[in-house]
């Protein structure tokens, strides 16, 4: 519901663009996915359209955070996405003054992201970098937060509790931490 402080989780339809996309056979999954059903069922089309969101705490947990994050973004495997406005919180609206401040956060690069060279996310639908054949090549300890909270329903539809308000929220605090990174960038 747009404008609403809280929204339904984050859901993946099975829906038209499905038809324009490939799948993966559902026992590819036997290999790297820990719960071989999650994905099975629509053959990984959260993966194969809109790679998920990452929390801070990856980079953070590193020595040096923004070189971290720069590491990554030079990788060409991550980009970062923008959310604008602050979200609301406990029904509460932001300041008007933060309502339409810029966040970013990283996610990782669609495979037309990393073929252009991209530093910031485009909204047009495409497989994550990370996806493999038989699955994604990251551990599931190693997924970003959106990939990991990414539950199927019971139409086989996924819904994720950790999206883009929550990302917004948690990198909301560390964008100096993202400006840093973007300054290394720059200066390399």
């Amino acid at each position: 519901m747009r404008g609403a402080p809280h929204g339904p989780p984050r859901r993946w339809s099975r829906g038209a663009e499905a038809a324009t996309i490939r799948t993966v056979p559902p026992d590819a999954y036997t290999v790297r996915d820990e719960v071989r059903a999650r994905c099975a069922a629509c053959g990984g089309l959260c993966c194969q359209t809109r790679p998920g969101l990452e929390a801070p705490e990856r980079f953070l947990a590193a020595p040096d955070p923004a070189g971290a994050l720069a590491a990554a973004l030079a990788s060409g495997d991550w980009v970062l996405a923008e959310h604008v406005g602050v979200p609301w919180v406990d029904g509460v609206a932001p300041p008007e003054a933060e309502r339409r401040r810029l966040i970013r956060y990283p996610r990782p690069a669609t495979v037309p992201e990393r073929a252009a060279g991209a530093l910031l996310a485009d909204a047009a639908p495409a497989p994550c970098v990370f996806l493999a054949p038989d699955g994604c090549r990251l551990a599931p300890d190693a997924r970003p937060r959106m990939c990991r909270s990414l539950e199927p329903d019971a139409l086989g539809d996924c819904e994720a509790p950790w999206g883009r308000r929550e990302a917004a929220l948690a990198w909301l605090g560390h964008q100096p931490l993202v400006e840093a990174a973007l300054a290394r960038l720059e200066r390399a």
